[in-house]
Order: structure tokens, then C-alpha cells, then sequence
């Protein structure tokens, strides 16, 4: 658990080299995983891309379960 929460600070701190490693399929830019290793020293540059991928997949699910229950809530006119 606690590397995917220290991949989550360090999508934070560094989202366009996070995304840049995560777009990558089989090298990665140079440039990219020395930042991530600059300013993130315990990260696996291997798995930050699943784990930010994980919850992007989780963030997506729980704002398709707001919206549904968003509308149903309207369609019973409590909105």
C-alpha cells in the first residue's frame, strides 16, 4: 500500500513525466526516469505505471457511480 501511495505523490509532483513513462511501451525516455528518480528516490519506475493507471481506473469507476446515482436522484425529482 505504501507504494502506491508514494507513486500517487509522485504522479503529483511530476505529472508529465509520470504520464511520458506510463505512454512509453517498451523504453523509456531517458530524461523522464531520471526526473522521476530525482525527485521521487523510492519508486519502482517499472511499476508507476500500473499503480497510476490503477487509479485512474478506480477515479473513473467512482465518478461513473456519482453520475448514475446522480440520476437517479433526479429522475425521482430530489434534484
Amino acid at each position: 500500500m505504501g507504494k502506491f501511495i508514494g507513486a500517487l505523490k509522485c504522479f503529483m509532483k511530476r505529472p508529465a513525466d509520470a504520464m511520458r513513462i506510463m505512454l512509453s511501451f517498451d523504453t523509456y525516455e531517458p530524461r523522464a526516469v531520471e526526473a522521476i528518480k530525482t525527485h521521487c528516490p523510492g519508486i519502482e519506475v517499472e511499476k508507476l505505471g500500473l499503480y497510476i493507471g490503477l487509479f485512474l481506473a478506480i477515479l473513473l469507476l467512482a465518478c461513473g457511480v456519482a453520475a448514475y446515482i446522480l440520476a437517479l436522484v433526479y429522475s425521482m425529482g430530489g434534484l
